[in-house]
């Protein structure tokens, strides 16, 4: 129950930090590799991936794959089903988007991601964003009457004209602005359109089997009408080189093609991550004429582009990836202070919420002193487990009515020590530990349990102190009845600068209460059902 309250303050930002509801449908599609093998991530704890038969994604035909290459698990969190990838310490590695996983450190999978296990490459692909994807024209048949070249690299030549290289100069400082895949797709299709001769242009994404997602589009190509780009000139690019459509004389009528647009040119350029093909930029010539010198020409400059795009890609999935490692962490983190505030909201009813309450006042306290977010968010931890230490203290006294003896006091007072003593083998949480020792010391220096006074104390521990007392107050307690909001607020300025930092009250006034009074009303249902 009390477990259930902490989630639900906290839903919200879970949701945010996983990015995925409970209807994703994960399916791992084959991008390229000797053949084609497909698995769908449904309802099993785990898959495993290698050469061994008894994997369930099997792969035979992989020289490198080592025979328990990789597995991937499931866990349930809030925002639903959740899939993590690790490597299982295979010999050649396992690669998420182009970046080599750490040996036995799982990391969280998206939509869209590229997993590459020579030779073969995977897409993640969620079948619950369905509508997003477009299938490309199969016109397989029609290739009679054309020709798929692949590119020579240097055959646009050795050098590029000033007007290119300055298009390609301000491409670059426009990526690697981009803080989005999106951002990136809009400035390389701005830039092939404007620095070639072709009007119609395309950034699109492979997705699997013949479907593409459209990322940005010029001219003629809508963004809603992804499916009048050739599947076979795509399937052509996939192996890792640019490639060049050309429409010959002889053409099968009534084929279904690319060729109904009366295109006659088109190129296709993939843009790399590591070995894997994670988009192309995809150009032609329909409604308009474009001499093959000028294609030479183009594929050059896209070339170039498609450089640009891999190295800024790269780096963005390189962040993307300390990102997740870094979320998993903290939601590992999180976890723990749950069933913390879980054991010790257990121990008292009359407290239910009271850490959760305490970290949100905290936490908008820091908000209003300005400080740097990560500080922020150190310091509502900070609140969640500042009574951590009141575990160790019997029920009878945590929840007795009358006046305490000295000797029951003592215990009372001994909390925000043996708190630090509990949370310092937690290397996540050494940054909270001085507001966890002294939010019970004040201004005047005649707090516990170091009698330090004014800024000698620490700053977390002179928020909580603030936010503690607030609370305190106005909620209700074994011994009496929650007080009026107004005489708790008189109570605080009263006690600026003796008991309190009077920074930090003026500040505390300026605080909007509604939600932390939606936290009471449901605190006091849950302790109470």
């Amino acid at each position: 129950m009390i477990q259930q309250s902490f989630l639900w303050m906290n839903s919200s930002w879970v949701s945010i930090l996983y990015g995925m509801s409970m209807e994703s449908k994960f399916v791992l599609e084959t991008l390229h590799g000797p053949d084609t093998p497909m698995l769908a991530l449904e309802d099993k704890k785990s898959y495993s991936i290698g050469r061994g038969d008894e994997n369930e994604l099997s792969l035979p035909k992989g020289a490198t794959v080592s025979r328990n290459h990789a597995i991937i698990t499931m866990q349930l969190t809030l925002s639903g089903k959740v899939w993590m990838l690790r490597d299982n310490g295979s010999r050649h590695g396992t690669y998420l988007n182009g970046i080599k996983l750490k040996e036995e450190q799982a990391v969280r999978l998206r939509s869209a991601d590229l997993i590459s296990i020579e030779p073969y490459t995977f897409q993640v692909v969620d079948y619950a964003q369905d509508n997003m994807f477009t299938e490309t024209y199969d016109d397989a048949k029609a290739m009679g009457g054309t020709s798929i070249l692949r590119v020579d690299r240097t055959q646009g030549g050795v050098s590029l004209a000033q007007e290119r290289l300055e298009a390609l100069l301000e491409c670059s400082r426009v990526i690697h602005r981009a803080e989005s895949e999106l951002e990136m797709a809009e400035a390389l299709a701005s830039a092939a359109s404007a620095g070639t001769a072709f009007s119609n242009v395309a950034v699109i994404r492979p997705v699997g089997g013949s479907r593409i997602e459209m990322l940005a589009a010029k001219g003629r190509i809508s963004l809603d009408n992804a499916s009048n780009i050739s599947r076979s000139l795509l399937d052509a690019a996939m192996e890792g080189e640019p490639v060049r459509f050309q429409k010959a004389d002889m053409v099968e009528e009534g084929a279904q093609s690319i060729m109904q647009y009366s295109i006659e040119e088109a190129l296709c350029i993939p843009i790399l991550i590591g070995s894997s093909v994670a988009g192309c930029i995809y150009l032609d010539n329909r409604g308009g004429q474009v001499s093959r010198e000028a294609a030479d020409d183009d594929i050059e400059f896209c070339t170039g582009l498609a450089e640009i795009a891999s190295l800024a890609m790269a780096n963005l999935k390189r962040i993307d990836l300390e990102r997740r490692y870094t979320e998993e962490r903290h939601g590992s983190l999180l976890g723990t202070v749950a069933a913390l505030v879980s054991a010790l909201d257990a121990k008292d009813t009359y407290t239910c919420g009271h850490s959760e309450r305490v970290a949100w006042l905290s936490r908008e306290l820091a908000t209003l002193l300005e400080l740097d977010k990560e500080i922020v968010e150190q310091i509502h931890i900070c609140g969640l487990v500042h009574d951590i230490g009141k575990i160790g203290i019997p029920e009878s006294i945590l929840q007795k009515p009358g006046r305490l003896t000295e000797e029951e006091f003592a215990q009372i007072k001994s909390h925000p020590v043996v708190g630090e003593q509990i949370l310092q083998d937690v290397p996540q949480l050494h940054a909270v530990l001085p507001g966890v020792r002294s939010h019970h010391e004040r201004w005047d220096g005649k707090g516990y349990p170091d009698g330090t006074s004014a800024e000698d104390t620490p700053l977390f521990g002179r928020i909580l102190g603030v936010a503690d007392a607030f609370d305190a107050m106005c909620s209700s307690r074994a011994y009496r009845d929650g007080l009026n909001r107004a005489k708790v607020l008189d109570e605080l300025t009263a006690c600026a600068g003796t008991q309190f930092d009077p920074k930090l009250v003026q500040l505390f006034m300026q605080i909007e209460f509604i939600h932390y009074d939606v936290m009471i009303d449901f605190h006091v249902s849950q302790s109470s059902a």
